[in-house]
Parts: C-alpha cells; sequence; structure tokens
C-alpha cells in the first residue's frame, strides 16, 4: 500500500536509478530525463558505483567525478554504492543498490535500461523467485556441464520458454530482472519504470555513428575510442559538463585508461600468495586460484590473462572480479557474510539544491545511517564495508595513470546549483 501523501510528503516522490556513468554520455542523460517525465517525480536520486565497476575493471574517473558529472545531467542527489557491491555479481550489484534506495526513505521509484521493456516478465519472475524443483534440476544440470550461471540460468528459462532465455541474455534486460527480483523477494514498495536503452549497445566496441548530430554510443566503446584515438573521437558522445571536467582529469593524470598497472600488481599479489591459501578469498574455489596463478606467471598483459583465464564456466566480468575481490583481500567468508548483511550506511557524493533537502529529509527517514566518511573503527557490517571502501580508493589511485597518495581520501561532498555544477572538487 502507498504511503500517505500530502503537502508535507513531497519529498518521497522521487526516482531512483543505479548507475556506474563509466563515463556519463548522451544514453545516460536521456535515462535521466526519460525516468523523471515517466515516473512523474519530482527528483532523481543515483546510486553510483565506486572505484572498481560491475565488470570489475577500475572506473575511468574517480566516484567524485562521476558523481560531479551527474547533477548537470539531471539527477539532484548520488550516494556511493560501497566498493564490495559495485565490483560483484549482477546479484550482489542489484542488491545493494535497490537496499541503497529503498533505506533512503524518499524513493517512490526505480529506473533501468532494457533492451526489451514492454516484454511481460512477470512469470520469469515467479519462477527466479519461487524456485520450482524442475527449474533447480534443470539449473544444476546445466552448471554441472560447465556453463557459468548466467549462461546455466538462461537454458535453465528456455526450458520453461525459449523467449525468456532469450530475453534474459541481454545484458540489459538481465540486470533489469536482477532489480526486480530484489524488490519482489524484499516486499519493497517502490515501482518500477523501464526506460528503452538508446544507441550502441553494453558490450559493443566501436562507436556508433551520430543520429541528429548526437552519439548514442555505449560506456564500453566510449572508453575503447578514448584510449585508442583520443578525447576528441568521444566528445559528440557525451554531454559538455561531462567532457569539460574528463578532459581535466586526462591532463591531471586522475583516470584510470589502462589496466596493466592493475595486472602488475595482480601478478605479484598470484605470485606472492601461496597456492593452498588463495582459497580462502572470495570466490577461488574449484582451483581457479590455480589458474590465475599459473597464468599470471606466463602473460605478460591484462588482455593475455584474463583471455587466458577465461572459461566456459568462469566469464570474463567474473574473472576481474575475483582478481579485484583478491586485491581488496575480501575473504570468503566475509563475502557470504557481507552479502546477507547488506548495505549498512549511505554516503553522499554530491547533491544540487534540491539534492540537499533530500538528504535534510533523509536524516528524519533513513533506516541507514548518512555518513559523509564511512566509520572504520566499531564493529559489524559498517566497519567491513568501510574498510574494503578505503581499500578501493588506495588501490584506484594506484591505477590511476598519475599516482598521488591520499587523493581520494581528500575528495569531499560536491554541491552544484541549477543544471550546471559550479566550483570544482579539490
Amino acid at each position: 500500500m502507498d504511503r500517505e501523501r500530502g503537502p508535507a510528503a513531497i519529498d518521497d516522490n522521487n526516482v531512483g536509478i543505479i548507475a556506474e556513468y563509466n563515463p556519463l554520455h548522451n544514453g545516460h542523460k536521456y535515462h535521466i530525463a526519460r525516468a523523471r517525465e515517466l515516473s512523474g517525480a519530482d527528483g532523481v536520486v543515483v546510486v553510483l558505483s565506486s572505484s572498481f565497476t560491475q565488470r570489475g575493471e577500475p572506473a575511468l574517473l574517480s566516484r567524485w567525478d562521476r558523481a560531479e558529472c551527474a547533477l548537470p545531467a539531471g539527477a539532484d542527489l548520488v550516494l556511493g554504492l560501497p566498493a564490495f557491491f559495485s565490483c560483484h555479481s549482477a546479484g550482489a550489484f542489484a542488491a545493494g543498490g535497490v537496499d541503497t534506495l529503498a533505506a533512503t526513505g524518499i524513493v517512490r521509484f526505480i529506473s533501468f535500461g532494457m533492451e526489451d521493456p514492454v516484454f511481460d516478465i512477470s512469470q520469469l519472475l515467479d519462477i527466479l523467485v519461487q524456485e520450482p524443483i524442475t527449474f533447480k534440476d534443470s539449473l544444476k544440470k546445466h552448471l554441472n556441464s560447465g556453463f557459468s550461471y548466467v549462461k546455466a540460468r538462461a537454458l535453465a528459462l528456455s526450458e520453461v520458454d525459449p523467449c525468456y532465455g532469450e530475453f534474459i541474455s541481454r545484458p540489459n534486460n538481465s540486470l533489469a530482472v536482477a532489480y526486480m527480483e530484489r524488490i519482489r523477494r524484499s516486499s519493497l514498495d517502490i515501482r518500477c519504470i523501464p526506460v528503452q536503452r538508446m544507441g550502441g549497445g553494453y558490450h559493443d566496441s566501436t562507436l556508433p555513428p551520430p543520429e541528429g548530430g548526437v552519439v548514442l554510443a555505449g560506456a564500453s566503446a566510449i572508453r575503447r575510442s578514448l584510449v585508442e584515438k583520443g578525447l576528441e573521437s568521444v566528445l559528440a558522445s557525451m554531454p559538455t559538463t561531462t567532457s569539460d571536467i574528463l578532459a581535466r582529469r586526462l591532463r591531471e593524470g586522475r583516470c584510470a585508461t589502462s589496466n596493466e598497472i592493475l595486472f602488475r600488481i595482480a601478478r605479484a599479489m598470484l605470485l606472492g600468495t601461496p597456492r593452498e591459501s588463495l582459497s580462502a578469498y572470495s570466490g577461488m574455489s574449484e582451483g581457479v586460484g590455480n589458474r590465475l596463478s599459473r597464468l599470471a606467471a606466463e602473460c605478460g598483459s591484462w588482455e593475455e590473462f584474463v583471455g587466458r583465464c577465461v572459461t566456459g564456466r568462469y566469464t570474463r566480468g567474473r574473472i576481474q572480479r575475483l582478481v579485484i575481490h583478491l586485491l581488496l583481500g575480501i575473504g570468503q567468508e566475509e563475502n557470504i557474510r557481507l552479502q546477507r548483511s547488506g548495505p549498512a550506511y549511505i554516503q553522499p557524493l554530491a547533491a544540487n539544491d534540491r539534492g540537499v533537502e533530500m538528504l535534510r529529509t533523509m536524516r528524519k527517514r533513513a533506516s541507514f545511517p548518512l555518513r559523509g566518511k564511512p566509520l572504520l573503527h566499531g564493529r559489524g557490517p559498517e566497519r567491513e564495508l568501510a574498510s574494503i571502501e578505503t581499500r578501493a580508493s588506495g588501490l584506484w589511485e594506484c591505477v590511476a595513470d598519475s599516482f598521488l597518495p591520499g587523493s581520494e581520501k581528500r575528495r569531499r561532498f560536491f554541491t552544484g546549483r541549477g543544471c550546471a555544477a559550479e566550483g570544482s572538487a579539490p
């Protein structure tokens, strides 16, 4: 049942978006505007990934810079998604983001992009939530055949209806289902607002041709073109406010444009850790730690290493996440414990005038504490999540183009007025 509405309840009429903005591009700006329009919301709350993304890679820009980009693109308030959740499987990523939005106490809607937003997924969701025995047996059969969980699930759903397997095999559809599944399982009073994904696909590696002078490219294609051809090649793909921040950070070396430093750090860690000890780290089961250790000694680049590590069961994203979890020191038991407990705090990253008012309301309604900085002292999930966050920020500084130790620790909550961010982050 909806909460009672009235003049004093205006601040719960907001739409939430879970995003990486790696980097923020024209498609993201379109999504923010469309989410606000379709929901009729008064404000937009973004839960933004931390220093490492769901694919298991360092973000191009720091979370602070990406949060600053979000304000002129239409967001009112940007909150951080802890690194533990932002660099994890789709289920953990979605759960962390949805739980954070729900904990604000001011979000009535959630919006996400989909390849097929009008597809009726009610029965598909029933299967995933209720897990009938026939589906579980089929899923187990395909997992035992050596398929990844994502592929095994698609095959199991295809046995129910071929359309289901095809639908969930598309990346944005899959993540949207993860959001909806979390909402259903948690019985949350949040309405879903799907938006048709525009332009280049999630995994596309080349920029599409412009449409009406505007390029609607995916973030992967933008990052690749940026590295291979330079900033000029991607300017038409993003708002001017994003390109201005990106240009400044590129000049300063405060971007992570290569994974080669990351590979050297990972290689040293893998070769320096006894193979029998690797199994204590998150996800390092079934001997995959031995495979990573052996191939780290043989490979000369990140691309070669990841490419050779990939198998039918272990996708590229999963391999990369395993490495990041190893570097962040996330253990098997800690991984299970934190997935069960979920987020434990809310960290605001950026806000405009309306966003500041939303924060004032959140201080009264939020079910998690608001933290300018996560607490490293004390006990429990907040301390563990804060510790991982601190290590993630330090690792991101190491893999950035220029090493500026402590730069992330000195960053502070950013405020911007109106549609254009004013001032500059430190």
